[in-house]
């Protein structure tokens, strides 16, 4: 189901879709997982703990330097938004852009995972300015700001393909200019 989801994205996914990929009928689906909304936040589990875990890990590495923390976050997301094995770009991402609408469970989850992240950001970013580990003119929020802005175009970028040798090198230009 994340394969199909990740390349045709939620709106594009037909239940003809899921069934031929899991070969489950549609009825079958629909039991299982309620209906297409299930369908797509049991994928988006899927993708966060089997591609995104890595980034957590990376970023709650205790042995690292908040710059260095957020320099191999950056690295990884990208690598993992181009991995050969996976459609490329970031699936959370581009669930942004699927659900515009608050009402349903699954945009508001998304909604607070990523306001939950925004959030994190700026904490650790304000520690980090404490310990002198951040001297640019950036505040926290806009630290976080930034660094979400990037990552979500990192995403698109790998759309793209560009070469990684390139972003690899903009991010640790990047991590020069705002640290």
């Amino acid at each position: 189901m994340f394969m199909v989801f990740a390349r045709k994205g939620y709106a594009s996914t037909g239940i003809a879709d899921l069934s031929q990929a899991t070969g489950l009928k549609p009825a079958s689906l629909y039991l299982s997982f309620g209906n297409k909304e299930g369908m797509y936040a049991a994928a988006l589990a899927f993708y966060k703990e089997t591609w995104l875990c890595e980034l957590e890990n990376i970023l709650n590495d205790s042995k690292s330097g908040f710059r260095q923390r957020i320099r191999n976050f950056l690295r990884t997301a990208f690598t993992l938004f181009s991995h050969a094995d996976k459609p490329p770009g970031c699936m959370m991402t581009f669930s942004a852009l699927a659900f515009d609408n608050d009402e349903k469970e699954l945009a508001r989850h998304l909604r607070d995972e990523r306001m939950g992240f925004r959030l994190w950001l700026e904490t650790e970013a304000e520690k980090a300015r404490n310990r002198g580990e951040l001297t640019g003119t950036l505040t926290p929020t806009e630290f976080a700001c930034f660094i979400i802005t990037f990552e979500q175009g990192l995403a698109l970028s790998a759309l793209d393909k560009p070469n990684p040798e390139t972003v690899y090198t903009v991010i640790d230009k990047l991590m020069e200019l705002i640290f």
